[in-house]
């Protein structure tokens, strides 16, 4: 595995074994199952020994890329670090960098820009969230990683999914 917080889980499905990737470690979703949403993506063949995940050997769920936007769209605003950047910035658009990104203060490779946020008069503008339509869920680089509180409020969202 090349990513400590995401997980293979490996499900009988009618089309044959499948394994997916996951958010949610084992122990959660072998007990609670897992959510359609919840599934970052899938391996397009099983892993050889010592093999690493890569983006020619993966496929994005669509149902988590668009769950990840809307949870970036619902709660950035909310956060504090979004509340200082709008404040500084006056008017202009708050980018919503990928923490894998190599670059965060200089020049960032547009795989790595998940959204932005237009910001106006110095505070976020409601309902104004973009997505990237070029952001990689799993680049060269790594699995996308959310800053602590937004990758908090993804995982509370994905278990609220979970059928009890």
């Amino acid at each position: 595995m090349n990513e400590a917080f995401v997980h293979v889980c490996r499900v009988s499905t009618s089309d044959g074994l499948k394994d997916y990737v996951t958010v949610e470690p084992p122990e959660v979703t072998f007990s609670k199952g897992l959510t359609p949403e919840g599934i970052v993506g899938e391996l397009l063949r099983p892993l050889k020994a010592e093999e690493r995940i890569t983006p020619e050997n993966f496929a994005p769920n669509r149902a988590f890329v668009a769950l990840l936007n809307a949870v970036i769209a619902q709660h950035g605003p909310d956060q504090p670090g979004f509340r200082a950047e709008a404040e500084r910035l006056g008017d202009g658009f708050i980018y919503i960098i990928d923490q894998r990104t190599p670059t965060p203060q200089g020049s960032v490779p547009p795989e790595d820009i998940i959204g932005a946020f237009e910001a106006a008069g110095g505070k976020v503008v409601p309902g104004s969230y973009q997505a990237n339509g070029k952001h990689m869920i799993l680049s060269p680089a790594g699995f996308f990683r959310l800053d602590g509180e937004l990758n908090q409020c993804l995982l509370r969202e994905i278990a609220s999914r979970r059928r009890v």
